[in-house]
C-alpha cells in the first residue's frame, strides 16, 4: 500500500488513525528533546544528553515539517 505524500496528496485521501498518532509523537519529540537540552546546559555534565535533546528535537521538527508540508498541499487540492 502506498502512503500518500505531499506529492501525491489528492482530495478523498483521510487521514488514519497512524498518521494521527505519528503528529502525536512528534510533537512529543519536540518537547521532551526541548526539556532534555534545557536541563543538560544547566548542568555541566556530560555531551550525551546534548546529543539525545537534540536528536529527539530535529527528528520531531523534521517530522512535523513533512506534516505541515502535506496540509499545505491537501489545502491546494481543496481550492482546485
Amino acid at each position: 500500500m502506498k502512503r500518500a505524500t505531499a506529492q501525491t496528496a489528492s482530495p478523498d485521501h483521510r487521514i488514519s488513525t497512524r498518521d494521527y498518532y505519528q503528529i502525536f509523537t512528534s510533537v512529543l519529540m519536540v518537547i521532551l528533546g526541548a526539556i532534555i537540552l534545557v536541563r543538560s546546559l544547566g548542568d555541566a555534565s556530560t555531551i550525551m544528553p546534548l546529543l539525545i535533546g537534540g536528536g529527539l528535537l530535529a527528528l520531531g521538527g523534521y517530522r512535523l515539517n513533512s506534516v505541515i508540508k502535506y496540509f499545505k498541499e491537501r489545502r491546494k487540492w481543496d481550492h482546485k
